[in-house]
């Protein structure tokens, strides 16, 4: 039996559609997904996956499925494709009408989406209702970005009585391990398999809520 030689044709055609299907999975997961306060707040994941990473996967194969386009492209024969291009071209002008429903239908959805009218807000005004509905009283952040502070910050800004020490050895009582009370509480997070919520909690700081809505749903939480 002849032994067939790499086929760069099926690669780039099977690299394009598993690049669409992570575009469409990556873009649905984003799509439903809480916003990013509440998602890093909570340890907010789908498939194992943080809403941080997913947009890094929907990112990056952004652009993978992009290259391969183009490289799909230049895979056919430059002379016919232009000559296919031609064809298509004149076999267009003369269906004018349809050319220019696509067209006006083009720009209708790109200015629709731009200034948010119906029916394209509803899909936006949608999206922000599913993010919404992940957030709860009282389950957000002090403070945006809290999960970036150092558990030396944490003690200036919300407990200015407590000395930074004071909060480790709490953690640490709780089976908490900590390196440093330079460690940010997604680092501490992170190395013990909570989330920066949890970690939180533990401090005992009685602190009001600065966004008044949280996060919450059905994502997995390490807690």
């Amino acid at each position: 039996m002849k032994k067939q030689g790499f086929s760069w044709r099926a690669f780039i055609s099977l690299g394009l559609f598993l690049a669409f299907l992570a575009l469409l999975v990556s873009g649905a997961v984003l799509y439903l997904s809480p916003p990013g306060r509440v998602a890093n707040w909570t340890d907010w994941q789908v498939f194992g996956l943080t809403k941080t990473q997913w947009q890094h996967q929907h990112t990056v194969f952004s652009i993978a499925f992009a290259l391969l386009s183009i490289f799909h492209l230049f895979s056919i024969n430059w002379k016919a494709f232009w000559s296919y291009i031609r064809t298509k071209a004149r076999a267009g002008l003369s269906r004018p009408f349809e050319i220019t429903a696509i067209l006006l239908l083009s720009l209708i959805t790109g200015a629709g989406t731009y200034l948010k009218t119906p029916p394209f807000s509803s899909i936006i005004d949608f999206g922000d209702y599913l993010s919404g509905s992940w957030e709860q009283e009282q389950s957000g952040p002090p403070v945006p970005h809290t999960e970036r502070m150092t558990l030396r910050e944490i003690a200036i800004r919300f407990s200015p009585e407590t000395e930074p020490e004071e909060l480790r050895k709490k953690l640490e009582a709780s089976g908490v391990s900590v390196l440093s009370i330079d460690q940010t509480l997604e680092d501490i997070a992170g190395k013990n398999g909570l989330s920066s919520e949890n970690v939180y909690n533990r401090l005992g700081i009685a602190t009001p809520s600065a966004t008044g809505r949280g996060g919450g749903g059905g994502g997995r939480r390490n807690q």
